[in-house]
């Protein structure tokens, strides 16, 4: 595999676009240049003291168009020569490259009214969502609770209706052992 499909093999995996541009993250851009991502670090805190810009994501790490790729490329191969230190490479390709570096525009804001509009709709929907919700649970809670009502009112009449058949079973069993004694003691 070449170079150059390595590196759109790499892109197709884990490339983002933000205003139809290709970015990448630390870990993409470090495979692609064949150095560690420890060194890729070390090599922008370079850049950035020789006023070297990156943008950066939502939570503050290092995105990179692929202008800061091949500007890094250009270091690795400079100081990968030999006659160069790492600092005298990044200052070499700054001061040469600085006029095109400064052509990346920064990433653009979203629209966070638009954002915020989004949000308060899907608040307002699922708080009537909720609302329905606790209504239908107070609704079977209630159901429930009569429903153990009405069997416990039909249990408790079934047992007075045994209690009371068994009572008058036993008052005409007691008259029976009555009507025989009667015939015995005669």
């Amino acid at each position: 595999m070449s170079d150059t499909s390595n590196i759109n093999f790499i892109s197709d995996i884990s490339d983002t676009t933000i205003g139809g541009e290709l970015i990448y993250d630390t870990v993409t851009v470090s495979k692609m240049l064949g150095v560690q991502e420890s060194t890729l670090r070390k090599y922008c805190a370079l850049m950035q003291k020789h006023h070297y810009e990156f943008n950066k994501n939502s939570v503050g790490h290092r995105v990179y168009y692929p202008k800061d790729v091949e500007v890094i490329k250009e270091i690795v191969t400079l100081k990968n020569s030999g006659s160069l230190t790492l600092s005298q490479a990044v200052k070499t390709i700054l001061e040469s490259d600085m006029d095109d570096i400064t052509d990346t525009a920064p990433i653009a804001n979203p629209d966070y009214s638009k954002l915020l509009d989004v949000f308060e709709t899907f608040k307002n929907n699922q708080m009537q969502f909720n609302q329905k919700l606790l209504e239908q649970l107070e609704k079977q809670q209630n159901y429930i609770e009569s429903s153990i009502d009405e069997r416990d009112k039909k249990l408790m009449l079934a047992i007075k209706e045994s209690m009371e058949t068994r009572r008058q079973l036993a008052a005409e069993e007691e008259k029976k052992k009555s009507w025989w004694k009667f015939w015995r003691e005669t």
